[in-house]
């Protein structure tokens, strides 16, 4: 049976055999690094690095803040961000979100901001492209650094971080838009910082070649598996072999092995990862973006209302991932996979961190990611709506799948 699987690799069969080809050919590292920054169109300073993580660490490093200095961060988060904060001997406090803008509340911002604070981290998440314009303002009478985690909010060139922000976090490792199979472009307001952050990142060692080679034939396979009929077939030997899917996928797809983070992310990228990143680029398909955003709404128009997704009023929105909230995500869960489709509950490695925050847990509690993409044909749209309205006992709005059809195929 055809399954369509839950994440769409954003990369094609011809750039990872670029990658794997090219690694024979001697290209100059800093060429490579001058044309990647050279697509960012904007006044500050431009790093790239191995990953995000690498670039709140080395911003750690660089800051040298006293023990005990409280960092906020967006409730929602990867656990790797709030271990950075703690191994750096500061205080991570979370900021609960608000459901429907997937912004942290700016009225408990107020609330715990004290003498101690020095950072706030605004993750925006899924794709969601949360409003800084009142953290901006905050930030600055209370002196604090803003720092915007936008690893999942790469939209091609159309957002570049916010202009007020101090630093603009963008990766594009293995399951994000444009991936490269790793690195990350940071924006730096303050070109003293960038440049403590540079002389920092220069006396770590080079990321192997062969450790991105590997990583490059190991996606390459990812990528032919994930083809539907090949992914129904995988499903179904999983299933004969009593193998956990969502574990399989998991310890796959996961960047980083447990044990001390610090010791894995103080690496410069492979030239390898800098010259496929370069070529994502320079071939950045930007109507691919305006695709995934007009499937995720003509998705999210058909489906019952009674499904919450957050980050409907985000007031900008690249649908990265499209979550939604469920009662039971795991019934809902199996319930999709028997009719094709293979959603997740744990696509991400987004966590609820800290406690107190009842909307992260809530979310973080209750979601399920579709496998909504631009491959995702109308036909198969509208029948993953259906199939959730009817396991949520609803119903699609007095539409007939040739109707449906028909208006999802005009809008696309």
């Amino acid at each position: 049976m055809k399954v369509y699987p839950r994440l769409e690799l954003d990369i094609t069969f011809k750039d990872l055999s670029f990658s794997l080809l090219s690694r024979f050919l001697f290209v100059d590292r800093k060429t490579i690094i001058a044309s990647i920054q050279s697509y960012w169109h904007t006044s500050k300073e431009i790093l790239v690095s191995l990953c995000v993580r690498t670039s709140f660490d080395l911003l750690l490093q660089s800051l040298k803040l006293p023990a005990g200095s409280e960092i906020m961060m967006s409730a929602v988060n990867i656990t790797h961000m709030e271990e950075i904060v703690k191994q750096h001997d500061c205080i991570p406090l979370s900021i609960d979100i608000d459901l429907p803008t997937l912004a942290p509340s700016v009225e408990l911002l107020e609330r715990s901001i004290s003498p101690q604070s020095r950072i706030l981290v605004i993750a925006h998440l899924f794709g969601s492209i949360v409003d800084l314009a009142p953290y901006v303002d905050l930030c600055k009478s209370n002196n604090i650094l803003l720092v915007e985690d936008c690893a999942q909010a790469f939209d091609g060139w159309r957002y570049l971080g916010h202009p007020d922000a101090d630093l603009s976090l963008f990766s594009f490792g293995p399951i994000k838009s444009c991936t490269a199979l790793g690195g990350a472009v940071t924006l730096v307001r303050d070109k003293d910082l960038a440049q403590k952050m540079q002389n920092i990142e220069s006396h770590y060692p080079l990321k192997s070649e062969l450790w991105f080679a590997n990583r490059t034939l190991k996606y390459l396979c990812l990528k032919f598996l994930s083809i539907p009929q090949i992914f129904g077939i995988l499903l179904a030997c999983l299933k004969c072999l009593n193998i956990d899917l969502d574990s399989s996928i998991g310890s796959l797809t996961r960047g980083f092995s447990s044990g001390d983070i610090q010791s894995q992310l103080r690496y410069r990228p492979p030239t390898g990862m800098l010259r496929l990143l370069q070529r994502r680029f320079e071939y950045l398909d930007l109507s691919r973006f305006d695709r995934r955003q007009q499937a995720a709404r003509n998705f999210l128009n058909l489906l019952d209302r009674s499904n919450l997704h957050p980050g409907n009023k985000a007031t900008q929105h690249s649908y990265w991932v499209v979550p939604i909230m469920t009662e039971n995500p795991q019934l809902l869960m199996h319930r999709l996979r028997a009719s094709g489709f293979d959603p997740t509950m744990g696509a991400t490695s987004l966590k609820p961190i800290g406690s107190g925050t009842s909307q992260a847990e809530r979310l973080i509690n209750s979601v399920l990611y579709l496998p909504i993409s631009p491959a995702l044909p109308a036909t198969e749209i509208y029948r993953l709506a259906r199939s959730i309205s009817v396991a949520e006992n609803g119903k699609i709005e007095n539409a007939s799948t040739d109707s449906a059809c028909d208006e999802i195929d005009r809008l696309i």
